[in-house]
């Protein structure tokens, strides 16, 4: 680096250093701040929210009770009306006369009465609007009265739109108006108020009058008969909404949004100054203590009025309204009080924008008072930077004079005292370095010499496959007669096949990364080859073995070879080492205890052949024999019968021990249905078992095809079945269940018998060993299927715990894995 570009980079360094600490400064400064009025937010947040949340529940209060009072007055006005002994009198006199007709009579009897109200008929309207029960209402709802007692035909300007009396069929017979139906049986508010004769007060649900073109609401008194024991009448009186509430909400508001609005529990709108009724609030869900017979406030996630900004309302329940809505038409009423949102939260804005305000002219102070710290602390710094540098060039001459009364002048005392023992240490030093550098250089040299003598070939490599170093055992095993070694590869010096190349280049990658697992990798695998017995029954009993994985064949001769990991701190990565050993006379002896291995086998198949096919000679022998003597014909069938069981326990035997070395040739290798083979299988077992108190469980997640003969796989699945049902003796419960992945399909074959003993669950799968009586297995059903699935790169495992049933878990590669592997050995052969 030039001395300009070193000054620019001290320069850019040091203006670092002041805008750290003024950076610093202002995070401390700015933290508590941030802090503060984040806190002042929230909390004048929580107060304001807390003040009109009190505001509004109490507002809600007092609204709810001023109109239930009204509301109850209605009701008892109504009742007052009801209770008029006139108006029961000329109703029970009506019961009595319906009570003499016959249903079919009173049909018709209304009918007739409907259409002639329907056509207005002058005498049925006269009896209607201006009858004794007629004049009854216009006494308490006409404002003016004729002298002669008679009410006026035109109603008051009020809330009331409709007032009439029906009889217990639901027919009217008194009214104000005549812009009303007939008949009202069907209704819900006369069911209602009829109560099936029992009578009870019915207000419903706010709804639109198409006739009045208004909405409106519905209050129904029953009238009972003289004894109060049954309704005879039912009094009802139909409002309008609007006008009957707006006097009472109308005139609560406050600020420019505040208002009140009354909602019954299903969140529809009955009166509200903004809202139209029979309006849904746009509340998602309302919350349950909003709709409960309590008072309270809320906060809401939406404020009701078709916006998503949080709001408050406050809320109470009209308590005596209540015990008629919720009998009438399970709902409740409630009044709510809201105000917009802006101007709720508009208090906390204003403290928002003055705490921001506050928050500049405080940073804009640090910043200030920052760069004056800065300043008082850079420059001494930058002072004794400089003799930092002046020092590490040995230049520093005269000592730092620096004035602060604090730490920094301690420091620049120090550094003075530092340059002076540097000066005189350096001296030694010198001398010192170039002593341990002739022993450095001595102690490499009789490395190399001790490399160069040790006996056994070592060759030294970079990450790149190149040579680096070669002993002189190394030369002469590998013919290598050049003194140099450069541009030498690995594989220019050790003549191995392709396959092995790759293979050991795969280990020099591993090795190259330096870790402990690859370092040791063959130090843990390297001498402790061990021939484990071969399965007699196996179609290659050839004498041939394949190599250990850590043996190379050179110049007709066998080596052992292991890696080591060389690690030095130049070159970082260190070096790779490679070491030979001649294992030829070796190799050979293992050859030879491969071969009385595979005799050892041949002779543990040749006795269990005999001892199987013995013991059934044996029995046909003697049955033979007592054939000869025997003079009963049924008992010499009977015998007969014995000798053929024999037989075919000989031919079982003898069939499963051949088909092993003719099952290449039984059938065509095709795409198999695992799960299909295990139902066929399971079929075979039933028909040759009748294993009729078992019960099978089944979770098959996949039915995947193998590469296989159909024979050999549902041979596979009888046979394990077979033990397991044999186990459990024909009671218990067996469970089959598959699993996929992107290259194995997995099969598991669990029972509930009574387990495999632990001393015998590493000889199940040995040839003739069986665990079963006399006569019930030959010993190779296991050891066939091993052989089988071994033969389509599949694997077997038996798990048992002593008296917890056995799992038999049988693997195959799916056709997927197969595929890739076939495409890689024919890139292989191609290359």
């Amino acid at each position: 680096m030039d001395p300009f570009q070193y000054k620019q980079q001290a320069a850019h360094r040091r203006q670092g250093l002041k805008k750290k600490i003024i950076l610093s400064i202002l995070i401390v400064g700015i933290l508590p701040l941030v802090i503060g009025q984040i806190m002042s937010f929230y909390k004048g947040r929580e107060e304001i929210l807390e003040v009109n949340g009190d505001n509004f529940q109490a507002l809600a209060i007092e609204t709810a009770r001023g109109l239930d009072l009204t509301l109850m007055e209605e009701v008892a006005q109504a009742e007052r009306i009801a209770a008029e002994p006139e108006m029961i009198r000329e109703l029970e006199a009506r019961r009595d006369a319906l009570s003499t007709l016959d249903p079919e009579q009173l049909i018709q009897l209304s009918a007739q009465a409907h259409e002639a109200w329907r056509h207005q008929t002058p005498s049925l309207v006269e009896e209607i609007t201006q009858g004794p029960l007629a004049l009854i209402l216009h006494q308490y709802y006409l404002r003016t009265f004729q002298s002669s007692g008679r009410a006026t035909a035109a109603l008051p300007r009020s809330s009331t739109r409709a007032l009439f009396v029906t009889d217990i069929a639901g027919r009217l017979v008194a009214s104000l108006n005549t812009n009303v139906e007939f008949l009202h049986a069907d209704q819900p508010w006369w069911k209602g108020a009829f109560h099936s004769g029992a009578g009870k007060p019915y207000l419903g649900a706010v709804s639109f009058h198409k006739d009045l073109g208004t909405h409106t609401i519905a209050l129904s008194i029953p009238i009972l008969d003289s004894i109060r024991y049954q309704a005879v009448g039912i009094l009802h009186r139909v409002y309008d909404v609007t006008e009957f509430f707006a006097p009472t909400i109308e005139s609560i508001q406050f600020g420019e949004t505040g208002h009140v609005m009354l909602v019954d529990s299903q969140g529809t709108v009955i009166y509200c100054p903004v809202l139209e009724t029979g309006s849904r609030l746009s509340l998602t869900e309302l919350p349950s203590s909003m709709v409960a017979d309590q008072s309270g406030w809320t906060q809401t996630a939406g404020d009701g009025h078709d916006g998503h900004t949080t709001s408050i309302i406050g809320f109470a329940a009209l308590q005596g309204t209540n015990r008629i809505t919720t009998s009438s038409t399970q709902t409740s009423w409630h009044t709510f009080v809201w105000k917009h949102p802006d101007e709720l939260f508009a208090p906390i804005q204003h403290l928002q924008i003055w705490n921001g305000i506050f928050g500049l002219i405080a940073i804009s102070l640090l910043i200030a008072l920052g760069a004056m710290a800065a300043e008082r602390i850079v420059n001494p710094i930058r002072r004794l930077q400089d003799a930092a540098r002046l020092i590490g060039k040995g230049e520093l001459v005269e000592p730092l004079n620096i004035q602060t009364g604090d730490e920094i002048q301690e420091l620049a005392e120090e550094v003075n005292r530092m340059n002076q023992q540097l000066v005189s240490a350096m001296g030694g030093l010198r001398s010192e370095v170039e002593s341990k550098t002739q022993e450095m250089l001595d102690l490499q040299e009789s490395t190399s010499k001790i490399l160069h003598n040790v006996p056994t070939p070592v060759i030294l490599l970079d990450s790149q496959e190149r040579v680096t170093y070669l002993n002189q055992a190394g030369r002469e095993a590998l013919g290598w007669n050049m003194d140099t070694l450069e541009s030498l590869k690995l594989f220019d010096l050790l003549p191995v096949k392709e396959p092995i190349q790759q293979k050991l280049r795969e280990e020099l990658n591993a090795q190259s990364t330096g870790t402990e697992e690859a370092q040791n990798h063959h130090m843990a695998n390297g001498h402790k080859e061990k021939f484990a017995l071969k399965d007699p029954l196996s179609a290659d009993l050839d004498l041939e073995s394949e190599l250990p994985k850590n043996m190379l064949e050179i110049n007709d001769r066998m080596f052992w070879y292991d890696w080591f990991f060389i690690k030095a701190r130049f070159p970082e990565k260190g070096a790779i080492g490679l070491v030979l050993r001649d294992a030829t006379e070796e190799s050979l002896v293992q050859e030879q205890l491969a071969y009385r291995e595979k005799i050892s086998s041949l002779g543990i198949l040749s006795s269990g052949i005999g001892h199987e096919l013995n013991n059934p000679l044996v029995g046909v022998i003697g049955l033979g024999e007592a054939i000869q003597e025997e003079e009963n014909l049924t008992q010499a069938k009977t015998l007969a019968k014995e000798i053929v069981q024999h037989g075919q326990r000989m031919a079982n035997v003898i069939r499963n021990i051949s088909g092993q070395v003719r099952g290449q040739a039984q059938g065509q290798v095709r795409d198999v249905l695992v799960v299909d083979e295990i139902g066929k299988a399971w079929e075979l077992v039933k028909e040759s078992l009748n294993p009729s108190s078992i019960t099978v469980n089944t979770a098959y997640q996949c039915n995947s095809a193998i590469r296989a003969q159909p024979e050999e796989i549902r041979q596979i699945f009888v046979n394990v079945l077979t033990n397991s049902v044999q186990a459990m003796e024909g009671k218990g419960s067996l469970s089959l269940s598959t699993h996929c992945s992107d290259e194995l399909i997995t099969i598991s074959i669990q029972d509930s018998g009574p387990g495999i003993p632990k001393a015998h669950v590493s000889k199940i799968f040995d040839p003739f060993f069986t665990t079963k009586r006399q006569g019930e297995g030959s010993g190779l059903g296991l050891t066939i299927a091993r052989r089988i699935i071994s033969r389509y790169h599949g694997s077997i495992q038996m798990t048992s715990p002593e008296h917890q049933g056995t799992v038999c878990l049988i693997s195959f590669p799916t056709q997927g894995k197969v595929k890739r592997e076939e495409g890689d050995h024919e890139k292989m052969a191609q290359s």
